[in-house]
């Protein structure tokens, strides 16, 4: 469904048919559609989009779109099979055979890199902390110039948004037609021109019509907007937890679980105020935490979600569990075997260790060197909060 109805905008303001297409949406002489000079109407119908929906239409698997294909093929219900489900009410009125649609309503957007922590499965792309501090490592190389590193131009990059008129006037225009926002980060509760989108929505009448979904990462409540929520059909807010007490912070440098834990609670009063709030714990699936996923799972089962949702990381590879060392595979794939899940989380497990046995086993050489790169710039042990993984990985 989505190359008919959705754009995604990136957190350095190209774009993309989906979050997790791997490519960036190209103009035919091959550079990127950038949101300071294009459109989302231009690169929604660009000969890109075009050619997508036509190899959909041949019944072809775009290669953009393998994440989706990896995914099912290890049984998973991938985000297309989620969209079709989650908005099948839509579906009659999309003209399949229009390979040059007008009817864009489902805008996904990461409106800049702004962040407050430095995730272990994240980077400069998205997350501002994160571009100073792998700007911080290139300084300490003698002779380099960090203005000529990638994170030091995604930190210029992701400004985007507060840099531009064209897309700001632009959402004023599809405002009209829009009925689903997804917005992501960066940290989304920190980008406050999100909230005068909203304003603006509220402001033409057009809220009642427009459903959102947040992805957060549950260290900020933003007080002084929650009663815009009111005037929109509905809110999802998916709480970005993978671990729990000690390894959530490691994992999710910067955060404090007991924080995390009262702001999680203040959105659930919020919930109990309002009749179309809801939701839900998104956990991305990651070496990190993979052998730990039955501690999560019985944190999860005592929070009282609406919804839970397994992401399956895809990059950073060296992060995937498809790609692990053997010795890890082996371990966690015994570990989930063995542990007593709940019938609701068992059929995602399972479909875990599947797609753990389709990816292709790594040295896990990458890894460490990561690890040990980040854990001697942030006085970290991977060793101190995830011993066995660690060792299972090669981490010594």
């Amino acid at each position: 469904m989505l190359p008919w109805v959705s754009m995604e905008t990136t957190p350095l303001g190209t774009t993309r048919p989906c979050c997790l297409a791997i490519d960036e949406i190209v103009k035919p002489d091959g550079t990127k559609y950038n949101l300071n000079d294009d459109t989302l109407e231009d690169v929604y119908k660009s000969e890109y989009m075009q050619e997508l929906r036509k190899q959909f239409l041949r019944g072809e698997k775009p290669k953009t779109c393998s994440r989706c294909w990896d995914e099912e093929d290890a049984g998973r219900t991938s985000k297309r099979m989620n969209t079709d489900v989650r908005f099948k009410h839509e579906r009659p009125d999309i003209d399949w055979q229009n390979t040059q649609p007008d009817s864009l309503w489902f805008v996904d957007l990461k409106l800049g890199n702004i962040c407050n922590l430095k995730c272990r499965i994240c980077g400069s792309w998205s997350s501002s902390k994160w571009a100073r501090e792998e700007i911080d490592y290139i300084k300490e190389r003698p002779n380099a110039n960090h203005k000529q590193h990638i994170a030091y131009k995604w930190l210029k990059q992701g400004k985007w948004p507060r840099e531009t008129k064209v897309f700001w006037q632009n959402m004023e225009t599809l405002l009209p037609q829009v009925r689903y926002f997804e917005f992501t980060g960066g940290e989304p509760f920190m980008i406050k021109e999100h909230f005068q989108l909203l304003q603006q929505a509220v402001d033409l009448g057009l809220a009642n019509n427009i459903e959102i979904h947040y992805n957060t990462n549950g260290t900020q409540y933003p007080e002084e907007f929650v009663d815009l929520w009111n005037h929109f059909k509905y809110v999802e807010i998916a709480f970005s937890i993978d671990n729990v007490g000690e390894r959530f912070e490691y994992e999710r440098y910067g955060a404090r679980w007991t924080e995390v834990e009262t702001n999680i609670e203040k959105f659930r009063q919020l919930r109990q105020q309002t009749n179309n709030i809801k939701l839900q714990i998104c956990l991305t699936v990651n070496a990190q935490n993979v052998y730990y996923l039955k501690d999560l799972c019985d944190w999860m089962n005592t929070q009282d979600f609406d919804y839970h949702h397994f992401n399956m990381l895809h990059d950073p590879r060296h992060q995937n569990i498809g790609e692990m060392t053997k010795t890890a595979k082996d371990l966690v794939i015994s570990r989930l075997t063995q542990d007593d899940f709940t019938p609701k989380h068992r059929t995602e497990i399972d479909n875990i260790i599947q797609f753990i046995k389709n990816g292709p086993t790594s040295d896990g050489k990458r890894f460490v060197t990561l690890m040990k790169q980040t854990d001697r710039y942030r006085k970290q042990s991977f060793l101190d909060t995830h011993t066995v993984i660690a060792k299972a990985m090669g981490y010594e």
